[in-house]
């Protein structure tokens, strides 16, 4: 059997924690290191079923400081997308453990930055430490690697960034973490699962994206000038005023109400129409955790149009953050940045 070859990426999360004060039952916890998590994952030790009876060949890199995610940037993402970039032609797959907190917001930037990608790379993480009784660790790991390893089992290759949890391979930028306490973390409210891994893999390959025909590579031009703002009764437009006054937002991402309604006072229409007058790009999603924007379903929706707000469709909040910061990092003019925003580019949305 040739070997198959696997580069493992450890950035830190839940997965790999441990008491701060083993001594104090409850002290808070804390990223332990690679060698610590590798004690629990027997299966890839040199002499593991994985190694011996798959011939898959393991390579490990940890960051230097391993971070709970919610202390990730962006600047972490490119971080992992360099590390990747570096080992590309040399693995047939990668796998990045990470924490839940922000795994959505980072497999959805990585699938912009990565051009071409080819060859899979899945996240993975877990609800419950790894040394931990009843810990979802093992087999979250244990899947991630028959994802990630599939010519070693005879599976589909799945050559995009997906996220592994729960007996689930979701597509990384439709996916949204949706519970802190049970192992289903993660669900894809508008879009199917890639594989189902129940005591059979099945790979759902209606659902993958075709291949693409150039060479990889990476573009790590992100635009960190970017607001999420959550619409609510009672929200007041002079806040967002005072946002825009300072004129440094280039991309303004609004959580409406519903498929895109929002209130139509004269303040708030103007102050998006001044918003776009300075240059800033409007892109509406949902507050809803499934369906989409529709502008002018409503009446309520439909009086932005005119404005030039863009619909989000039915974009997870994640992947809206990740494609603005993305598509404006590529300096274009405004309607190609208009355009890009209504173009499915990653698989990522569907109008």
């Amino acid at each position: 059997m040739a070997k198959t070859r696997l580069f493992i990426l450890y950035t830190g999360g839940t997965i790999g924690m441990g008491p701060q004060n083993p001594e104090v039952s409850d002290s808070p916890l804390i990223p332990q290191s690679w060698e610590q998590l590798q004690r629990y994952m027997h299966s890839i030790h040199e002499d593991g079923y994985f190694s011996k009876v798959k011939n898959i060949e393991f390579e490990y890199h940890s960051f230097p400081v391993l971070l709970d995610s919610s202390q990730l940037d962006i600047s972490h993402w490119i971080q992992m997308a360099k590390e990747i970039e570096k080992r590309y032609d040399d693995f047939d797959g990668f796998i990045i453990i990470h924490g839940t907190d922000t795994m959505a917001y980072t497999a959805s930037g990585l699938s912009f930055i990565f051009n071409n990608l080819n060859k899979p790379v899945v996240l993975t993480g877990s609800q419950l430490p790894i040394s931990h009784s009843r810990t979802d660790a093992i087999t979250n790991f244990s899947n991630a690697i028959h994802i990630a390893g599939a010519k070693a089992f005879g599976l589909p290759p799945i050559n995009e960034v997906s996220i592994c949890f729960n007996d689930r391979l979701l597509r990384g930028n439709r996916s949204t973490k949706a519970s802190t306490n049970v192992f289903e973390g993660f669900v894809s409210p508008d879009y199917p699962p890639l594989a189902e891994l129940e005591e059979a893999i099945k790979v759902k390959t209606r659902n993958l994206m075709e291949a693409p025909d150039g060479a990889f590579s990476i573009n790590t031009n992100l635009n960190p000038n970017v607001i999420i703002l959550t619409l609510f009764p009672g929200f007041r437009v002079e806040h967002l005023q005072k946002l825009i006054e300072d004129d440094e937002i280039d991309g303004l991402i609004i959580k409406t109400y519903g498929s895109g309604n929002a209130p139509c006072t004269e303040p708030f229409l103007s102050c998006l129409k001044q918003a776009k007058k300075q240059g800033t790009t409007i892109l509406f999603t949902t507050q809803c955790l499934q369906g989409g924007v529709k502008l002018g379903k409503y009446a309520a929706s439909d009086v932005f149009r005119p404005i030039g707000v863009i619909s989000g469709g039915d974009l997870t909040n994640e992947a809206a953050l990740a494609k603005m910061m993305w598509v404006l990092g590529q300096k274009s003019s405004a309607a190609e940045v208009e355009k890009l925003l209504q173009t499915n580019m990653r698989g990522e949305v569907t109008f």
